[in-house]
C-alpha cells in the first residue's frame, strides 16, 4: 500500500527546502498528499533560574517561529506548485513549548513522517529529543534526513539493516512503498554471529524473497564490522555501496521519560550521512 499522506516537520527551517524538495520526490511516485506541518511554540518558564532570563531566552524562540512563518509557507506553497503536489499547509500556535508535542499527535494519522536530524546547538530548530520522541510516540515510519547536505535522490540504492528483530522486520516492510521503486535493495547483517540465526543460513534471505513478492529487487548479505560497532558499519556499507537511503528499525525503551536507544540506533541518529527511515 502506497503512503498517501506525508507529514513534512518543517520547524528545522533551515533545512526546510531540503526537506520539501526530498518529500515532493517521494509523494510524486507514491501520489501522495503532502501536509506541511509547522509549529509556533510556546514560552517555556523554568523555575531553575530567574524569571527575567528565562522569558528572555525562550520567548526569543517563540518569536524566531513566529518571524518565520511566511517564509516556510511560502517554500512549500512553491515546492507544490512547481512540482504539481496536492499540499495542505498547517500552522499550530501551541500551548506547549516542545515542538515535538504537536508534532506527535498530528502523525498518528499520517503515512510517513519526514523530518530533519536536529541541530546540535542553537534556538533555531526543534528540541534535541525531538526524533526519538516521535519514534516512540507515533508508532509511525519516520525518514530522517540528516542536518547537512543535499539529496538528489532517496531509495534509488537502499540498505535495510537486518538483525532478525521485531523492530527490524517492522522498518523493512513499513519502507515497501519506496522500496518498490528502488533500482537495488540490499538486507544486511553485520556479524552474522550475532543474529541467532541457524548455522548454514544467510541472514535475511528470508525477508529478502518476501520482500520479492512485493515487486522488492533485494539481495542478502552479510558484512564484517571489522572492529567497528553495528551503526558504523552500516554507514561505512551504505558509503561504499552509493545507497541514498539505510532502513532499519529503531531499539529502545522509555525510562522515567527519557529514552533510551540501543548503540546502533544511537548511532545512526547522531552520525548519519544519508537518509534513515526508521520504525520502532
Amino acid at each position: 500500500m502506497p503512503f498517501k499522506s506525508i507529514l513534512v516537520c518543517l520547524n528545522e527551517v533551515n533545512r526546510a527546502q531540503v526537506l520539501l524538495d526530498l518529500a515532493a520526490r517521494i509523494a510524486e511516485t507514491q501520489s501522495a498528499h503532502v501536509i506541511g506541518f509547522y509549529v509556533v511554540p510556546a514560552v517555556r518558564i523554568s523555575s531553575s533560574v530567574g524569571y527575567q532570563v528565562t522569558a528572555q531566552v525562550f520567548e526569543s524562540h517563540r518569536e524566531y517561529f513566529s518571524a518565520r512563518v511566511e517564509l516556510v509557507k511560502a517554500q512549500f506553497d512553491e515546492t507544490m506548485q512547481r512540482n504539481g503536489l496536492e499540499g495542505e499547509w498547517q500552522l499550530v500556535e501551541s500551548s506547549s513549548p516542545l515542538i515535538a508535542d504537536p508534532v506527535a499527535e498530528r502523525a498518528l494519522g499520517s503515512d510517513l513522517i519526514i523530518a530533519s536530524q536536529a541541530e546540535r546547538h542553537g534556538e533555531s530548530g526543534v528540541e534535541l529529543d525531538f526524533a526519538p520522541r516521535i519514534l516512540m510516540e507515533t508508532g509511525r515510519p519516520v525518514l530522517l534526513v540528516p542536518r547537512a547536505g543535499r539529496f538528489t535522490s532517496c531509495g534509488r540504492l537502499a540498505v535495510i539493516g537486518w538483525n532478525a528483530t521485531r523492530e527490524a522486520a517492522r522498518a523493512a516492510f513499513d519502507a515497501v512503498p519506496m522500496l518498490m521503486h528502488a533500482e537495488a535493495v540490499h538486507v544486511t547483517s553485520v556479524d552474522v554471529a550475532k543474529t541467532g540465526t541457524q548455522a548454514g543460513s544467510l541472514p535475511g534471505a528470508e525477508l529478502a524473497r518476501a520482500l520479492s513478492r512485493h515487486g522488492v529487487t533485494a539481495v542478502a548479505e552479510t558484512v564484517p564490522a571489522g572492529g567497528a560497532t553495528s551503526g558504523q558499519a552500516l554507514l561505512r556499507h551504505a558509503a561504499d555501496l552509493g545507497a541514498d537511503l539505510l532502513v532499519m528499525g529503531a531499539y529502545g525503551h522509555t525510562r522515567l521519560r527519557e529514552f533510551v536507544f540501543g548503540g546502533a540506533t544511537r548511532h545512526i541518529l547522531h552520525a548519519m550521512t544519508v537518509p534513515v527511515l526508521m520504525s520502532h
